[in-house]
């Protein structure tokens, strides 16, 4: 019975995985540790959670750095 159900188009479903995108923000993510980010380093653009991620990051030399940066598929060269 739930096969023959007519849904309208516009109503996502399971079967049907079309509708519209999302209107909230993309949410930011650590680059440390994964939790959400609140900030960002100006300085190398990591995204951190808090200030004692934050204190990890000014340890950090250019090419752990860029390590981060790459992982998550951000080009940025830092000089």
């Amino acid at each position: 019975m739930e096969r023959d159900r007519q849904l309208a188009l516009d109503i996502p479903t399971y079967e049907n995985i079309e509708c519209p995108p999302s209107v909230l923000p993309q949410k930011k993510y650590c680059d440390i540790t994964g939790l959400e980010a609140k900030y960002t380093d100006p300085k190398t653009g990591l995204r951190y959670h808090n200030a004692e991620i934050y204190q990890f990051i000014r340890t950090l030399g250019v090419p752990n750095v860029q390590a981060y940066l790459s992982s998550r598929n951000a080009a940025v060269v830092l000089k």
